[in-house]
């Protein structure tokens, strides 16, 4: 079993098969000759784990070894071990500085703002690159500035939540520029090889989930031994290992020349939409960042972060091809309109004996552990599910049979929250422990064809900008649906902080959750024909030119 690609889980049967390609006759014979570079042989120098047919074996012969281990790298040992780790410590430091539930989960959006700032780095990265390069350097430079952070937070005394929270959107923002810049470089490669996308999405997120498990495993007994501080020293490790795929290479990047260089600016710059967006956005990401740090009314972080989103959705609207448009509107929404309540269930769910009597008292192992490496198992399950039976759906049925799932399940959660379990003597262990199972596996479900509408929607040769900015759009509707459940906390005076006097803080947690649980069904219902009605597995019409024929375009040219 090969576990770091969860390649048992996902081989097919015509795995085994060579691809026609590698042959160049009817003899099957090898395409090399001997005027072939030794080097550039098929199988040199690549790692063991590759030099096999199988699972990772057609994917090394659609994509090569060293996009799987940048991969493996990036995406599964940073964004799956380390950002996992990372976000386990997160609401552990807020309860150590005594922070309620609106307040923390209002800090949550703004620790959510470098995923949303993709546009920004993925059109420095494009139009102004260091040495003749566009990704590596990026990387690197990230890399260090998140090992800094890691080392402040790690060693300094607990001084102002502030300072604590820019070290993290630091961190956060290595973890986004790593990200975006191979998100781009895979999806480049799915664009030449577009029936292997799923495949290669499968293996990004498999792997993100099997080291997330490992993170789970690691972070019960780090954080109910220890402090969040441990937790942040066992993720800085492989956060920094990102440098290692990029010393060896990995990107195959070659130094652009100063005509090329001229030649991508031009392009670039002959969309000046999509560069309008990415400034658009970086900005709006400031200033719902600086809003957040110097006050804490809930209702202003939301009507601000509201108020910039919409503004970005307009203006993508009018600069975007149609089914870009669209696509892009329905992630703001959906995600926008999910108004997250994490901050307060945190809580809910660890608060001791003493603070909540009536509450469930989960121990940080059990919280952690056990409910996050059970959920990871079977959100696991879940891709090989997806892989296999839900892959060929169309992108419209898929989303709103999830919805309808989603929604039957969280209705549970509203009964844990009014403790209606204990009066018909449903253990809570028992009920969260079916709850987290069933609800991860449905996410995974409505985030993989996101996934790979996103590869989908980029065109040939921007595809760092334009995913950037598709990703970015749907990580700030993330941070509105942040701030839009810090309002909902604030206004039915759900403020628990961790210390004496929660019990009270609990009484009206339940009807903020029946809220939060209708939205997503009403927002998928409604907006669900803004996605392209399409299978996952076919390539979508219309986005050669990411602004062709859009609103902007036909105005100027009536």
């Amino acid at each position: 079993m090969d576990l770091c690609s969860g390649s048992l889980l996902l081989m097919k049967p015509e795995d085994e098969k060579w691809d026609e390609e590698n042959l160049d006759d009817e003899s099957g014979k090898s395409c090399a000759s001997e005027t072939t570079a030794l080097l550039n042989s098929p199988g040199y120098g690549q790692p063991a784990l590759f030099r096999r047919t199988g699972y990772l074996g057609r994917l090394e012969r659609h994509f090569g070894w060293q996009l799987l281990f940048l991969l493996f790298v990036v995406q599964h040992l940073m964004k799956g071990l380390a950002h996992c780790m990372t976000m386990k410590a997160i609401p552990y430091l807020f309860k150590a500085f005594a922070i309620d539930a609106p307040h923390a989960q209002v800090l949550n959006g703004l620790i959510k703002l470098p995923w949303a700032v993709k546009p920004m780095i993925g059109l420095t990265s494009d139009v102004l690159p260091v040495m003749g390069f566009r990704k590596g350097p990026y990387m690197a430079i990230s890399a260090f500035s998140g090992f800094c952070a890691f080392a402040f937070i790690i060693t300094s005394p607990q001084t102002s939540i502030i300072v604590a929270v820019v070290c993290i959107m630091l961190i956060i923002l290595q973890f986004s520029t790593c990200d975006i810049l191979s998100e781009a470089q895979y999806a480049s490669k799915i664009q030449e090889a577009p029936q292997a996308g799923p495949d290669l999405i499968c293996y990004v997120w498999a792997g993100i989930n099997i080291f997330g498990i490992l993170a789970m495993l690691c972070s019960g007994p780090i954080l109910q031994s220890y402090s969040y501080k441990a937790a942040f020293t066992f993720a800085a490790v492989p956060a920094s290992l990102v440098l290692v795929p990029v010393t060896m290479g990995c990107l195959q990047e070659k130094r652009l020349s100063a005509e090329e260089l001229t030649s991508i600016r031009h392009n670039h710059f002959e969309k000046r939409e999509l560069c309008f967006l990415c400034l658009m956005m970086f900005a709006g990401a400031v200033v719902i960042m600086f809003v957040g740090l110097l006050q804490n009314d809930p209702r202003v972080n939301f009507a601000v972060a509201f108020t910039v989103s919409m503004f970005l959705l307009f203006c993508s609207s009018v600069c975007l091809t149609p089914v870009v448009a669209k696509a892009n509107a329905f992630a703001v929404l959906y995600t926008g309109l999910n108004a997250s309540i994490s901050g307060a269930t945190f809580y809910f769910y660890t608060d001791s004996k003493e603070v909540y009597p009536a509450g469930p008292h989960f121990s940080d192992f059990f919280f952690n552990t056990v409910l996050g490496t059970t959920g990871s198992v079977f959100a696991l399950i879940g891709i090989w599910f997806y892989q296999q039976h839900l892959s060929g759906l169309t992108y419209r049925k898929l989303i709103i049979v999830t919805a309808m799932m989603m929604f039957a399940f969280t209705w549970l959660d509203v009964m844990m929250f009014a403790r209606i379990n204990v009066k018909l003597g449903i253990p809570d262990h028992w009920l969260v422990l079916g709850l987290s199972i069933c609800e991860l596996m449905i996410s995974e479900w409505q985030w993989m064809p996101q996934v790979v509408l996103l590869a989908a929607l980029c065109p040939p040769g921007m595809e760092a900008t334009m995913l950037a900015l598709l990703a970015g759009c749907h990580n700030l509707g993330l941070t509105v649906g942040s701030h839009f459940g810090a309002m909902l906390l604030h206004l039915w005076n759900v403020k628990p902080r961790g210390q004496e006097g929660d019990a009270a803080q609990f009484d009206n947690l339940w009807i903020v959750a029946a809220i939060t649980s209708i939205l997503p069904l009403f927002t998928a219902m409604l907006f669900r024909y803004l996605l392209p009605d399409c299978k996952q597995n076919e390539k979508i019409p219309g986005v050669s030119d990411p602004t062709e024929n859009s609103i902007l375009k036909r105005w100027l040219d009536s």
